[in-house]
């Protein structure tokens, strides 16, 4: 049976991912410590592997390119275009997850020896939602004398499955995938 979404229902999910971008990379929570090593990192989920697009509501769209590096570090590249194609920004990061009472988290190590946390699920064969730890959240109720990684998942422990602590869900589909070309054609039929 063929899942049919409504115009009024596309537009919502359009709107709340162009907001959530925003929010993923405008104010997640950055720490200097990773919850895990390398060498301890699950191995890596390898559906994830390929190019994967996040639509957003004026037309511009986030784009991955999730690499496996080895068996637990993922490299991911994001490109950020506008609605013409155009490239609006461009990054890397090396990506790797831990298990964290029941709930996988990934570090996100950027260039910078920073990190950001989180944590992702499956919406559907070709379709997977990101939300990050926010900084808001850390800013109200994380202050440690020091942060070791201890800490943090100390603190992270019994937090983890609270919706509180995430930014909304971005949603991220499987390029030239069914799905990918139903997002496709209701934005260029709607104008975006």
């Amino acid at each position: 049976m063929q899942n049919l979404i409504s115009s009024s229902e596309m537009k919502t999910k359009l709107f709340f991912l162009s907001l959530l971008s925003i929010l993923l990379f405008g104010c997640p929570y950055q720490g200097k410590v990773e919850l895990c090593t390398y060498e301890d990192a699950l191995k890596t989920d390898k559906n994830l592997e390929g190019i994967w697009v996040a639509f957003q509501e004026d037309g511009s769209r986030d784009e991955l390119l999730i690499e496996k590096l080895n068996r637990s570090v993922l490299q991911v590249s994001h490109k950020t275009l506008d609605k013409n194609g155009r490239s609006k920004s461009a990054a890397q990061y090396r990506v790797y997850s831990t298990n964290l009472n029941g709930t996988i988290l990934f570090n996100v190590e950027n260039q910078d020896s920073t990190y950001l946390y989180l944590k992702y699920g499956w919406t559907g064969k070709n379709e997977f939602y990101i939300q990050t730890i926010e900084e808001e959240y850390m800013s109200k109720n994380f202050s440690p004398d020091s942060v070791t990684t201890e800490v943090l998942k100390s603190f992270l422990f019994d937090k983890v499955d609270k919706k509180e602590i995430y930014s909304e869900k971005i949603e991220f589909y499987r390029k030239d995938s069914p799905e990918f070309e139903k997002v496709r054609m209701f934005m260029k039929k709607s104008g975006f």
